[in-house]
């Protein structure tokens, strides 16, 4: 049985910064560090442990943020070490943050995503977006600058800005007809982009079926799908669309985006 911990000593935080350096494949120098978790923990954020007996087997990281006015949590870092990985720890571990934030006075939290993994896709704006209304309209180019770990290595790193408000309904809608698909892939799995129509309220993208395989493969496809995303969603956001589900079918992986505007 997982048991899930809120934690605030260091000797539990210096365990942390070793379970982000195994998830992500990290260069020590860029996990988060324990002074650092610390004064996060004290300051108003969530230091979150998930644990396998003694062994921390996931983690959470999020911190208070203002924005303007705005006051919310950033989430900087959910992740689940490879060996227990899809066992739903990831999902328990944003609702158990979802809970405490509301009992705290927090009315909502942001983080990134990178747009072309599509299980974080489905993660976030599908199984966290059924509990409350999550949605994106903010693309961030390079957002972390040139990144050193094994997913990131090499690429871009855009982001897309998710907001989870966490005392409203989900937005999701079934969506009538045939929306316009603005990318989706060819026979060689590069991406091909369609005129975007913006009279159109429902638009709709496509990423690849398998980014894991296609990076073994053929890094230039990569990065041919990260400007074409990008190219895509940006317009888009501007236009007055958000990004609010992301679905499958047939093979075809696609975010669900609705002009809100």
């Amino acid at each position: 049985m997982i048991d899930y911990r809120i934690l605030h000593d260091p000797a539990e935080l210096e365990e942390v910064v070793n379970l982000e350096i195994a998830v992500w494949g990290l260069n020590p120098r860029n996990a988060v560090p324990t002074a650092i978790l610390h004064v996060m923990a004290l300051g108003g954020g969530l230091i979150l442990g998930a644990y396998d007996g003694t062994r921390m087997v996931g983690l959470l990281i999020c911190m208070v943020v203002k924005r303007g006015d705005d006051v919310f949590l950033w989430s900087h870092m959910t992740g689940t070490h490879p060996d227990y990985q899809n066992q739903g720890i990831g999902l328990t571990l944003k609702r158990f943050q979802r809970r405490w934030a509301l009992d705290n006075g927090y009315k909502s939290i942001r983080w990134t995503v990178d747009p072309l993994q599509r299980r974080n896709a489905w993660f976030n704006l599908h199984l966290l977006g059924e509990d409350a209304a999550l949605s994106t309209v903010d693309y961030h180019v390079n957002f972390y600058g040139d990144m050193d770990d094994d997913i990131n290595r090499g690429m871009p790193s855009d982001r897309i800005e998710a907001c989870w408000q966490l005392d409203q309904p989900t937005l999701h809608r079934a969506m009538p007809g045939k929306p316009l698909l603005l990318l989706r892939a060819d026979e060689r799995g590069y991406p091909i982009e369609t005129l975007p129509d913006y009279d159109h309220e429902w638009l709709t993208a496509a990423v690849p079926a398998d980014l894991e395989a296609l990076r073994k493969t053929d890094r230039e496809a990569v990065l041919a799908w990260r400007l074409a995303l990008r190219e895509a969603l940006m317009p888009a956001f501007e236009q007055g669309y958000a990004a609010y589900d992301f679905t499958s079918n047939q093979g075809l992986y696609i975010y669900h985006l609705r002009r809100l505007t």
